[in-house]
């Protein structure tokens, strides 16, 4: 009888609480499992899931917007799913086509020329032109435009919004303040980032000011919020990232900027050799340089100026890159070196027929693959 009562309740069913923790461990050891199962797992090779012929012509960019392929070149865009269906397209002509985007909103400009183009995924959203040769440009989630323009020793800085009407403008003069290197727009597209260089008197400084046209600014000389000078460094590259903070690569340190109503340096990283690239997304940066005993080294940090990794590379890569999955990816146009943001080798080869371009797509295995003349969805295994 005592066993049989024994028997009973070993088989009484679990109370509603208890079950629900085991259920709750249980789903954690799945999903943790999982997890490291991604963070860890390598990969050797691959196999097609669909391919399509390309139509566009040789000299033609490649970059994913909101899920789908832009292609661009010198003659116009093409926005299409991944199985090759027309979206839409934008028409023009174009010397040297950039891509800019924020969110929603793709900026497409002629560097060096006059047009510039502000597109979503539905099409266009705004044409705008200048009357002088644009250095940079960038856009912002509402749709407002930042150019920066060169005439002579004098660089000019103008504000749209997504219509073309002007917002703000200004100018910078070489002989007072530095030749202008690169601009940023913020996400919410009132505050913009200038990085400017000065070689007078032999000796080298750089300066990035910040402008401010929202309430900020308001009651500052020339809407400028901060202005930070460097000696013996030059920084051709600024850019707004994750939480409009702002980052700056100067070629002997990296300096990180708050959001603060007057910015003030978040964090500052000195490099650590001769740099050969710099890459970065919203969330993390990076470099590849040269060590002491002449080793590439591969280095990841995120946002915090925190390092994720550092490895030591072979140097016949041409173009490192942060994608948006948080991968760093090595290429040659033969051969591609894909690395977790823990520094993991996830995928390492070698193409028979090179490739152009790849992209991550859906899933953590899935990418597209842009080839000379097919471009091809495929997965990892």
């Amino acid at each position: 009888m005592d066993e049989l009562k024994q028997f009973e309740k070993m088989n009484e069913p679990l109370p509603p609480r208890t079950r629900k923790l085991f259920f709750g461990i249980l789903l954690l050891v799945l999903v943790g499992g999982y997890l490291l199962y991604r963070t860890f797992v390598s990969f050797s090779e691959y196999e097609v899931s669909s391919s399509f012929e390309r139509k566009d012509a040789e000299q033609t960019g490649y970059v994913d917007f909101m899920g789908n392929l832009l292609s661009y070149s010198r003659d116009g865009a093409f926005y299409k799913d991944y199985e090759g269906n027309l979206i839409w397209n934008e028409t023009y002509e174009m010397t040297n086509p950039k891509i800019k985007t924020c969110e929603g909103k793709l900026l497409i400009y002629d560097k060096t020329g006059s047009r510039l183009f502000v597109e979503s995924v539905s099409g266009n959203e705004g044409k705008i032109s200048t009357n002088l040769p644009i250095v940079d440009a960038d856009v912002a989630k509402n749709g407002n435009v930042v150019v920066l323009m060169q005439n002579g020793d004098a660089g000019y800085l103008h504000l749209y919004n997504v219509k073309g009407e002007t917002l703000a403008s200004g100018e910078v003069h070489t002989k007072n303040t530095g030749y202008p290197m690169s601009i940023s727009l913020s996400s919410g597209g009132d505050r913009f980032a200038l990085s400017v260089v000065d070689v007078s008197g032999g000796d080298i400084k750089s300066t990035v000011l910040f402008y401010d046209f929202g309430p900020a600014g308001e009651e500052k000389s020339d809407h400028i919020v901060g202005k930070f000078s460097y000696s013996n460094m030059i920084i051709p590259e600024v850019d707004f990232v994750a939480n409009d903070e702002m980052i700056a690569f100067g070629d002997s340190e990296i300096l990180i900027y708050g959001n603060q109503k007057e910015p003030k340096v978040k964090k500052e990283l000195f490099l650590p050799g001769e740099i050969k690239s710099v890459f970065h997304n919203d969330r993390y940066f990076g470099f590849v340089y040269s060590d002491d005993e002449g080793q590439n080294r591969l280095s990841l940090y995120n946002m915090s100026a925190s390092r994720r990794f550092e490895r030591i590379i072979d140097d016949n890569y041409t173009k490192a890159s942060m994608t948006k999955t948080n991968e760093v990816m090595l290429t040659d146009g033969e051969s591609v070196s894909i690395y977790t943001r823990l520094g993991v080798n996830k995928f390492s080869y070698e193409f028979a027929n090179g490739f152009l371009e790849m992209i991550p797509w859906e899933s953590y295995r899935t990418y597209i693959v842009i080839e000379k003349e097919r471009i091809e969805r495929i997965r990892l295994k």
